[in-house]
């Protein structure tokens, strides 16, 4: 007994990488792999999706199916203490948000193709925070992480100068985009071509604002998660709020245009 309390931890070798049996690691690294497979290949069909669908539209769709879905399995409502009416509150401004995202996101995918957001869009929040952490704070973060910074800036000034579009400088009454579908586009093609850029170029800037707005969000809904009861209960909620904001929008894009 005394010998077993007595021991040192750490000369007992009690701490240290935690070992994962073989069979579940490549499991997880399967299943991690068929993942983000999928994701790429959802991507490249939205991409052909969004060219015959209005984004407002297939958003809706995606919010809703997703919280269709979720609703099943997850049991938002039945699991997990009663939201408040503030609670309420801070998830449709949560939904706004994720909606004001996911629009600049698909905006930037119909403008650079799928290739270039798979590159630019689908990089983890530890990345872009890292890469924050060595241009905007002292302590750098080491050589690794400076390298990183160095090398994702580099990647984006490729995408930026690698690019043969040319913006079409006739204004006046035409258009630059060509055919639009609604005053929402319009919008966000006449400000691309305002800041002087082809589309491409435009759509790699609003990829890469898309994506920090993206890291910023998902670190100020952990506090929301916390209140809600989780962050899967809080992403089941949010997609189905997400759809109710969006659907007088849906409704009124379907009386408006064709």
């Amino acid at each position: 007994m005394e010998e077993k309390y007595s021991s040192n931890v750490l000369s007992g070798g009690k701490l240290g990488m935690v070992e994962v049996p073989d069979s579940r690691l490549t499991r997880y690294i399967v299943l991690l792999i068929l993942s983000k497979v999928l994701k790429a290949l959802g991507i490249f069909e939205s991409y052909d999706i969004l060219k015959v669908v209005h984004i407002v539209d297939f958003i809706f769709i995606l919010k809703l199916g997703s919280a269709v879905i979720l609703l099943v399995f997850q049991k938002p409502f039945s699991s997990g203490k009663g939201i408040s009416k503030r609670q309420w509150i801070k998830l449709v401004k949560h939904a706004i948000l994720s909606c004001v995202i996911s629009l600049l996101g698909f905006f930037g995918l119909t403008l650079c193709g799928p290739l270039r957001t798979l590159l630019l869009f689908e990089h983890s929040d530890m990345v872009v925070l890292a890469l924050l952490g060595v241009l905007f704070t002292n302590s750098g973060g080491g050589p690794s992480k400076t390298r990183g910074a160095a090398f994702f800036i580099i990647a984006v000034i490729c995408l930026l100068l690698f690019d043969n579009d040319h913006l079409m400088a006739k204004m006046g009454d035409h258009h630059p985009e060509g055919h639009h579908d609604s005053a929402l586009t319009h919008f966000l093609y006449m400000t691309i071509s305002l800041l002087g850029v082809a589309d491409h170029k435009g759509g790699v800037v609003l990829l890469v604002v898309s994506l920090c707005l993206k890291v910023g969000f998902h670190t100020a809904s952990r506090k929301l998660s916390v209140e809600i009861g989780g962050a899967k209960r809080l992403y089941a909620l949010d997609n189905l709020v997400s759809a109710v904001v969006l659907l007088p929008w849906v409704v009124v894009l379907s009386a408006t245009t064709e």
